[in-house]
C-alpha cells in the first residue's frame, strides 16, 4: 500500500501504476499535435427521374406547335431578308416608309435618316424574334 501525502488515504500498487499511465498518455496526447476529428458528410444521390413516355395526342401536339414555330421562323428571316435588302433613294424623296398599328396609328416619313433608324430598329427586332 501507498499513502498519499495530501489526505492520507491509502491507494494500491495497481492503482498508482494506473494513474502514472493515465498522467503519461495524457502528457503525449498534449505533446502531440492531434488534428480535429473528421466530419464525414453523407451525400444520398439524387434519384433518377425517368421521363414519362408521351401519349399519341402529346406527340401529335409537339409536332403541331413545332410547324408553327418553324412557319413563324421563315415568315421572320424573309421579313428580315426584304428589310435588309430594302434600297433608300439617294435624293431623300423617291422613297418613304408607312407604318400601321392594330389601332389604324400611322407613322409616314421619306426622311432618309429617320428611315434607316426605323429600318435598322426593324431589322434587330426581327432578328431577335427569329432567335426565339
Amino acid at each position: 500500500m501507498i499513502m498519499s501525502k495530501n489526505n492520507g488515504s491509502t491507494v494500491t500498487r495497481e492503482e498508482a501504476v494506473a494513474m502514472i499511465e493515465l498522467v503519461e498518455v495524457e502528457a503525449v496526447v498534449a505533446a502531440v499535435d492531434v488534428p480535429e476529428p473528421v466530419v464525414l458528410t453523407i451525400v444520398k444521390p439524387e434519384p433518377v427521374v425517368v421521363p414519362r413516355k408521351l401519349s399519341l395526342d402529346e406527340r401529335i401536339q409537339k409536332v403541331e406547335d413545332l410547324s408553327l414555330l418553324i412557319d413563324r421562323y421563315r415568315i421572320l428571316n424573309e421579313s428580315r431578308r426584304k428589310l435588309q435588302t430594302f434600297q433608300l433613294g439617294a435624293d431623300g424623296l423617291s422613297s418613304s416608309i408607312q407604318l400601321r398599328d392594330a389601332a389604324g396609328n400611322e407613322f409616314r416619313t421619306s426622311n432618309s435618316a429617320v428611315m434607316k433608324r426605323t429600318l435598322d430598329t426593324k431589322v434587330r427586332e426581327v432578328e431577335d424574334l427569329i432567335d426565339l
